[in-house]
């Protein structure tokens, strides 16, 4: 067989295997889909009455599929963005029929009624398509059947997807997890860094990366809130929980940390715009504060060695912002007090008892240490 011949059918054969193992990947899902569908089917006729409720299995098969994954409010609020489309669009049909112009009076009405119920851009959207999906399939049944139906399929896609979720819900918790502590780790080494050189334009990247901390934490929030509703509907209801327990009381303490890390960056930035004198020792501390979080991120897998050392690294983090002279400044001080802040959230982050972990930086910061050499 020539070589190109040979490649060709190499680069085929690839390509549909990995096919397959998206379908092998994906079976589950599309089961759950499937059986949902006709559940919906079989629900809406009957307790609506329908004798073909085509927009029950509509709605569950589009509220589920795209709230997958999701927490439970955004499952409920596709769900409403669906049965707010086809009621409205149920009743538009009957009064003014099909055509473009009432095409265009729908979406426009559709997506202001959502705007108007706060719903965000999913919901809005949703509603306007399913909406048109109602004036391209006429004829299913009275209006009112319809947004009963839609209601059914919503119901029944919003049950599914806390009875049967087909993932492992701590994997997502500890992926945010280790994002958000990664890129803090990263910004504390940017700020470390300006002070180590008092260069303005680091100190004002590390700031403006400071701001930008936000979505990660936000993500954590959105794993934790999925997690516990999938775990409160689980067989393993109680172990789940305790699992999930300290894992959703680290993400508040992760939240203050990213916080005062904004702070840190502004204080940092300030004290190098007005030429402050700067100890080189809270550059040393602030990178230590980073190699703390990059230890907290690790210590899910570490367990009490890694734990042990995030104390050890928090305290040796306090120890160098105390024993840095700060010239009665009022920036490079508020350096030092954002580092014991950002410690204390990190200890409190890895387990620590807020009673322990505050005598522990107390202790830390009357912790003696050399001055460095002389330039």
């Amino acid at each position: 067989m020539p070589s190109r011949d040979w490649a060709l059918e190499q680069r085929v054969r690839g390509a549909a295997r990995v096919r397959f193992e998206n379908l092998s990947g994906a079976w589950l899902p599309i089961l759950q889909s499937a059986v949902a569908a006709g559940v919906a089917w079989a629900l809406a006729r009957l307790l609506v009455g329908q004798s073909e409720p085509f927009f029950a299995s509509a709605a569950a098969v589009i509220s589920l599929g795209l709230s997958r994954g999701q927490p439970r409010a955004r499952a409920i609020e596709l769900s409403i963005g669906v049965a707010i489309g086809i009621g409205i669009a149920a009743a538009l049909v009957k009064l003014i029929g099909v055509g473009a112009i009432q095409v265009t009076v729908l979406v426009a009405l559709v997506m202001a009624v959502s705007l108007l119920l706060n719903g965000s851009q999913i919901l809005i959207n949703q509603a306007a398509v399913s909406a048109l999906l109602i004036m391209t399939l006429p004829g299913q049944g009275a209006e009112i059947d319809r947004f009963l139906d839609a209601c059914v399929g919503g119901a029944v896609a919003i049950a599914f997807g806390l009875l049967f979720s087909f993932h492992e819900p701590f994997a997502a918790v500890q992926e945010a997890r280790r994002d958000a502590l990664a890129d803090l780790a990263a910004t504390l080494e940017a700020i470390a860094a300006a002070l180590a050189t008092g260069d303005l334009a680091d100190a004002e990247a590390a700031l403006a990366a400071a701001r930008r901390l936000d979505a990660g934490v936000d993500v954590l929030y959105d794993a934790v809130t999925e997690a516990g509703e999938i775990a409160a509907f689980s067989p393993r209801r109680r172990s789940l929980l305790e699992e999930l327990d300290p894992q959703a009381g680290a993400a508040p303490q992760i939240d203050y940390a990213v916080r005062d890390s904004r702070v840190l960056a502004r204080a940092a930035t300030t004290a190098i715009r007005r030429a402050a004198r700067i100890d080189p020792r809270l550059g040393e501390a602030v990178a230590e504060l980073a190699a703390t979080t990059r230890a907290l991120a690790e210590a899910d897998r570490g367990g009490a060695g890694a734990r042990a050392d995030v104390r050890e690294r928090a305290s040796r983090a306090v120890e160098m912002a105390g024993a840095a002279d700060v010239h009665n400044s009022l920036w490079p001080t508020m350096v030092f007090g954002q580092t014991r802040a950002i410690a204390f959230d990190l200890l409190q982050a890895a387990g620590e008892d807020p009673d322990a972990a505050r005598a522990l930086i107390d202790a830390a910061a009357t912790t003696k240490i050399a001055p460095p050499p002389s330039a």
